[in-house]
């Protein structure tokens, strides 16, 4: 996975992933796990305005006890509260993640390369049946001749039966 397709997973700028992580001290692996929790912290950040470690401490706690728990509450102090459904949140977090994958993924650097295909074996690969071209090519020139000639002869014979 490249950065802008973990960029586009988390949903968050390129600029943003390279920063928090940065912060975070956080190797830059771009995993889909990755992508989840970067995404649980940027809503955590932009929701509440919590700073990246302790929101970072809070995703993983939540994502943790996902299977056990699939709404997530968060408490700090009597003014702030936060519920999570974490299914719906990893369902968001799936879709961008197939994005990444499908649409935006980054060009590779360079021309594409051309895929030659020479002769028979192109042939074969493109899916043609060459079993009669390997059949003639078995054969001698002079009887490829003779079995042409043989054919030229029975399609004068059939011009001459039609009606």
């Amino acid at each position: 996975m490249t950065l802008g397709q973990f960029a586009v997973a988390v949903g968050a700028p390129k600029r943003w992933v390279q920063n928090a992580m940065r912060v975070l001290r956080v190797r830059p692996r771009y995993t889909p796990e990755g992508a989840k929790r970067l995404a649980f912290v940027r809503m955590l950040r932009d929701g509440l305005g919590m700073p990246l470690a302790r929101a970072d401490r809070v995703a993983r706690q939540a994502l943790a006890a996902w299977p056990a728990r699939k709404v997530w509450d968060y408490e700090a102090g009597d003014a702030v509260a936060l519920r999570v459904d974490v299914e719906r949140f990893l369902g968001s977090c799936a879709v961008r993640l197939s994005l990444s994958r499908t649409y935006y993924a980054e060009k590779r650097r360079g021309r594409p390369r051309k895929h030659v295909r020479h002769g028979i074996a192109g042939a074969r690969e493109y899916g043609v049946d060459i079993s009669l071209l390997e059949e003639s090519l078995r054969r001698t020139p002079e009887e490829r001749l003779r079995r042409l000639d043989a054919d030229v002869a029975a399609l004068k014979l059939l011009r001459v039966a039609e009606p």
